[in-house]
């Protein structure tokens, strides 16, 4: 569907102080400085028996752009699906459940591309080298010229695993180059962290697939975190430690967990009732 057509199915809402909005002009200008994709859905396998009402619950809620009274443009993804956009310049992405974006676009792609995240998206940037492609928070910001990573940025944290080409990760005057298949970290009070990422494991909320090679259950554990929001305690505060290997594909985030602790003999309670939290318990049979 296009915004150009009068099945116009997305939301804009425009205020200014003391000021009575003109919808017809605003509307023009939305047209022009806006191009959000068709709405191609993604979504993990365990969504698959409500398709049809996923995808239109996720049509409504990716549908919603505010112009707020500082002319910022919001892009919105509330709904528990993948949802994909289009920024003006071309660049695709792709965002996670409960994540936004937000840019100027009046200043977009001028001399360069600015624009801040709040949760977690994939990004496919359109190679420009006269306009650098640039997320920042409060603590970090990334320096991109046309390249594919995902990018984590929250709380004043901010994590890139790159797939294609590179970035650069700055924090104050530090500065890390981080080339494909690679991953780095910067957050408040801490040293930069830049380390392999040969298995791309922070794309695995996109692409449903965890790949682990000896690698700690610690790390593990931090990935179903970071992909999903699952949220593991020790019982008593005893912790188990052992090495996991396999891959793991799609499916329920909490079933990929039960698999994980039967490795090493641990057991596992639900705690709430998002299937997100969970109680660990086991004497490391690994």
């Amino acid at each position: 569907m296009s915004l150009e057509q009068n099945d116009i199915d997305q939301l804009v809402t425009m205020y200014r102080e003391d000021f009575t909005p003109d919808v017809d002009r605003g509307l023009r200008q939305l047209h022009g400085r806006l191009k959000p994709s068709a709405g191609r859905i993604r979504r993990l396998p365990r969504r698959r028996l409500l398709a049809v009402a996923a995808v239109a619950l996720l049509v409504i809620a990716a549908a919603v752009v505010l112009l707020t009274r500082d002319q910022q443009t919001y892009l919105i993804n509330d709904s528990d699906a993948l949802a994909e956009y289009q920024l003006p310049d071309g660049t695709s992405l792709t965002l996670q459940g409960g994540s936004q974006v937000r840019y100027d676009p009046n200043t977009y792609n001028l001399d360069a591309r600015r624009l801040s995240l709040d949760g977690q998206a994939y990004f496919e940037v359109v190679p420009d080298q006269g306009r650098p492609f640039i997320v920042s928070n409060g603590t970090a910001a990334l320096h991109v010229t046309g390249t594919a990573f995902n990018l984590r940025s929250r709380n004043e944290e901010m994590e890139v695993e790159v797939s294609e080409g590179s970035v650069i990760l700055q924090k104050g005057t530090e500065k890390l180059s981080v080339a494909a298949m690679e991953c780095a970290m910067a957050k408040p009070g801490a040293p930069m962290i830049h380390q392999p990422a040969p298995n791309l494991n922070h794309h695995a909320w996109r692409t449903g697939v965890l790949k682990f090679n000896h690698t700690p259950l610690e790390e593990v554990l931090s990935y179903l975190s970071d992909n999903w929001g699952i949220k593991c305690e020790w019982k008593d505060g005893k912790v188990c430690s052992y090495t996991v290997s396999g891959s793991y594909r799609g499916g329920d985030a909490g079933s990929v967990l039960m698999d994980i602790a039967e490795l090493g003999g641990v057991k596992v309670r639900s705690t709430g009732t998002d299937g997100k939290h969970f109680l660990l318990e086991g004497s490391c049979s690994q």
